[in-house]
């Protein structure tokens, strides 16, 4: 049963809502920039994924766009970077950082609900950082990133402020993915019809 105390909770860390008030999300963003200028946490959230030279991946959910740098860099020139985010003012950051540092290999995508225009079967890795736990319906989420990632590619879904049981019993619940394998900061998944390959 949802309470006050609930409710004022998800407000605060955004649970349950996807399309934020554009407020909202500069808060987020102010936040988070605060975060990285005096922790490093971007860097640190960013060198735990498993991205390779050259690979494409997509950065679902980017928001204000912190890790598109670093995984420009680390894909390089002949990789390709794809942030998407439900959000204008999420994509209109990715390109103020494209034309900044001019990232040639990044392209920003807006979503449509629960779909973006890449096509299918278009990225090695796929990763959804400091937002899952705002998806209201985590399935149809979890359906997009399962078509867009190729068959023997990754998935890594981030908690977000909810409990690792929960990320967990939603991965599950779409019945489309199986988990690899799971840290502290996040779970790698796979098509449930590669029967679970490790991540190379």
């Amino acid at each position: 049963m949802e309470t006050t105390h609930t409710t004022h909770l998800n407000r605060i860390t955004g649970y349950g809502r996807e399309n934020i008030p554009n407020l909202f999300f500069k808060m987020m963003s102010f936040a988070m920039k605060l975060s990285d200028v005096f922790a490093g946490q971007s860097e640190r959230n960013f060198s735990r994924l498993p991205i390779k030279e050259r690979q494409i991946v997509v950065d679902y959910g980017c928001g204000p766009a912190r890790y598109i740098q670093n995984a420009s860099e680390t894909v390089g020139p002949k990789g390709k970077v794809f942030a998407v985010d439900i959000h204008p003012m999420a994509i209109d950051n990715v390109n103020r950082k494209i034309e900044k540092h001019e990232l040639t290999n990044v392209e920003a995508i807006q979503a449509d609900g629960y779909s973006c225009a890449l096509p299918n079967r278009i990225a090695d890795v796929v990763y959804a950082l400091d937002m899952f736990h705002m998806i209201e319906q985590p399935t149809e989420l979890i359906r997009e990133l399962a078509r867009i990632v190729m068959f023997h590619g990754i998935i890594v879904i981030e908690d977000g402020h909810q409990p690792r049981e929960l990320t967990i019993e939603k991965i599950k619940e779409s019945g489309l993915l199986c988990i690899c394998s799971e840290n502290k900061y996040h779970v790698v998944c796979k098509l449930k019809e590669t029967k679970c390959l490790p991540p190379a």
